[in-house]
């Protein structure tokens, strides 16, 4: 009866002693178990966070903006073969200066445009750069010629003296001269494309 009695109590203290390791188990898992139950629920397995999780936008294409440039349209080289025709002229409100009005032949983007140009007369020469088309503001839906109105202060000029006259546009250089008699001018230019003179005498 006791051995009996021994065998049972042998019994059931396995039977504990095998709870207390299962409950150990659910209670305190073991980092493989956890590894195991993270890639359970991730589609890439041995990454608890899918490599594309943190969103980064493109919001620049190729290093530049994706939205066009206003300057692309607001500033245009001049077309290749264009033409510049240059009217000179006194002022009838003011004998002090000399005006040249210079227009191209062809057309540009922004109805509201101009020749963008750099004068200067110094030491008998008078030096004229047409250097781009531009536009001021907001660019209006169209397009026409490119102009420039360009002023010389006629006391810079010295009566009865010949001045050389040299204008750059579209990488081309053209020259020539202006002559002062008296009141009148006189204008030699041998061009005729390019950069035309529409009256050669006031």
């Amino acid at each position: 009866m006791k051995v009996e009695k021994l065998i049972i109590f042998v019994i059931f203290l396995g039977l504990i002693q095998l709870a207390a390791c299962e409950r150990s188990k659910i209670t305190d898992p073991g980092p493989n178990s956890l590894r195991e139950a993270a890639d359970s629920l991730n589609p890439f397995p041995g990454d608890s966070l899918p490599l594309d999780s943190i969103y980064k936008p493109d919001t620049l294409v190729g290093g530049t903006d994706s939205l066009p440039n206003a300057d692309s349209v607001r500033r245009q080289p001049f077309k290749a073969g264009d033409e510049f025709l240059i009217t000179p002229a006194i002022l009838a409100d003011s004998l002090a200066y000399l005006r040249l009005e210079v227009v191209t032949k062809k057309q540009y983007s922004c109805k509201e445009n101009y020749i963008r140009y750099a004068a200067l007369n110094v030491f008998g020469k008078i030096d004229v750069r047409l250097e781009e088309v531009t536009a001021l503001g907001p660019c209006e839906t169209g397009t026409a010629p490119s102009k420039a109105t360009i002023y010389f202060n006629r006391n810079n000029i010295s009566p009865d003296s010949t001045y050389q006259l040299h204008i750059s546009a579209s990488g081309k250089h053209y020259n020539g001269s202006l002559k002062k008699s008296g009141d009148g001018y006189a204008i030699s230019w041998p061009y005729d494309s390019g950069v035309i003179f529409t009256k050669k005498s006031l």
